[in-house]
């Protein structure tokens, strides 16, 4: 089983539908599962204050996933070919950068299909599923000092926090254990909840995000983390804002490897005069 993971997208949907499928296309392995860590940017109605900020100013495509919610026409006609491509949804949990009012109010189950063609799918905390022998489960959110939206559900952290030693394959979080970097301001990266969460019950591999940087493979006892990198950089690091192939990591169940992606083919797609329907098509001619 071939599993991917995709770091912080903020937005960016169409841009890693489009890095996806041309993954399967170039490698010719079909995608059992992929799992995005959280900061989707799932803002299904953007404001125009939001419209007005100045990192959305600069590059629009942070607000495309309102784009995908709301698509008809030739986009919808093109999702719904891509999907014929990659036959997984997307699993993503929160991070600090969702709607959360409209995440809790779609949820009617623990997995919910948030779009018209299922491409993506929220994942409630505390969610665990049983692909092919292999437990995974999620927990959204970072650690905050004073409880909000954004923060580590408790109740959930409580539950997995008693799980069985060792019954995890994989934790999928947004936030990483404590100590993982130093911020630009002087700040230790991480949450020490994370840190004590995989020294209690031990899951073969924690995959996680927000930090905006690649993290790891580190070894923590019996767990692997890998910490991923944002899709796109800001345009403080990259002024074209490619996107970076870091931010993707296959694991290959089978062979028990995790690999970081590490293609120059990925930075050919930019948020920079990026056309997803272009793509599609010109995606769909190459198949034939």
């Amino acid at each position: 089983m071939k599993i991917a993971f995709v770091g912080d997208i903020h937005g960016r949907v169409f841009h890693t539908l489009a890095v996806l499928a041309t993954l399967q296309q170039k490698t010719n392995h079909q995608l059992d599962m992929i799992i995005q860590v959280g900061d989707l940017g799932a803002y299904p109605f953007p404001t125009q204050e939001m419209r007005n900020e100045k990192f959305i100013l600069e590059d629009p495509t942070e607000l495309d996933f309102s784009k995908l919610i709301h698509a008809k026409g030739e986009l919808l006609d093109n999702l719904y070919l891509l999907k014929e491509e990659l036959h997984t949804p997307i699993y993503f949990i929160r991070g600090n950068h969702e709607d959360f009012h409209w995440l809790n109010e779609i949820s009617k189950s623990n997995i919910t299909s948030v779009d018209k063609t299922g491409f993506f799918s929220y994942v409630v905390d505390g969610t665990t599923m049983k692909i092919n022998d292999y437990h995974i489960s999620f927990l959204g959110g970072i650690e905050t000092e004073q409880e909000d939206e954004t923060s580590i559900n408790e109740e959930v952290y409580d539950k997995l926090l008693h799980s069985p030693v060792g019954e995890l394959d994989i934790l999928v979080t947004h936030d990483a254990p404590y100590g993982i970097g130093i911020s630009f301001t002087g700040q230790v990266q991480g949450s020490r909840k994370i840190s004590t969460l995989i020294e209690r019950i031990k899951p073969k591999y924690l995959i996680s995000g927000h930090y905006h940087h690649l993290n790891g493979p580190k070894v923590y006892s019996k767990t692997t983390y890998l910490g991923l990198n944002i899709l796109v950089p800001p345009i403080r690091r990259d002024r074209s804002r490619r996107v970076q192939s870091d931010s993707i990591a296959i694991l290959d169940t089978s062979l028990n490897t995790m690999e970081v992606l590490q293609e120059e083919w990925i930075s050919q797609f930019s948020t920079m005069n990026f056309d997803f329907n272009q793509f599609v098509q010109q995606f769909k001619a190459n198949l034939l």
